[in-house]
């Protein structure tokens, strides 16, 4: 009886969470002042890994501050996202560098060039996006799970309709 409990108490708790996750991306999906950026570089290691996720917020925004030294901020260089600390500030130009890097990147970035303000880092969802992506990512992610509810519902329908019939059979 106890165990059924803490099933139940952690299914919940599960589920919850999940629709907090979905929630939130979702949020992130519509806003326009919040950016999910895929890590492709090693230049923030060990700050930020090549493969993780990027919030990002505007700034000044709710939930990021304002611009200075020690922050990170992402901004397009070309047609690439860029993902790297500010350094110094010397008046409307950032100067930026990666922590895995020596050098300061070799062009300023103007504060109008920012495109967020990191919030935080969601570890490995890179990955798991490019996995999505393939073939076999699609088959295991969406198709197989769908496959298993389904055969589970299906389960269910059947449990019942033979309960039903071996209910009215017995009357």
């Amino acid at each position: 009886m106890e165990r059924c409990r803490i099933g139940k108490a952690l299914s919940w708790f599960a589920l919850i969470l999940l629709v907090l996750v979905i929630t939130g991306l979702v949020f992130v999906c519509f806003s326009p002042d919040y950016n999910l950026y895929l890590v492709k570089g090693q230049s923030m290691e060990p700050a930020i890994n090549m493969g993780d996720a990027v919030l990002t917020g505007p700034q000044g925004g709710l939930l990021s501050t304002e611009i200075k030294p020690g922050t990170i901020v992402t901004y397009i260089n070309g047609n690439t996202p860029v993902t790297h600390r500010v350094i110094a500030i010397e008046g409307n130009n950032l100067i930026t560098q990666g922590d895995a890097v020596e050098d300061p990147d070799s062009k300023p970035v103007l504060t109008s060039e920012i495109c967020g303000v990191y919030l935080l880092r969601i570890p490995y969802l890179g990955y798991f996006s490019n996995f999505m992506r393939t073939t076999v990512g699609w088959l295991v992610v969406v198709i197989a799970p769908t496959i298993l509810l389904v055969g589970f519902l299906m389960r269910r329908v059947v449990r019942e309709a033979t309960s039903k019939a071996e209910g009215a059979s017995q009357t």
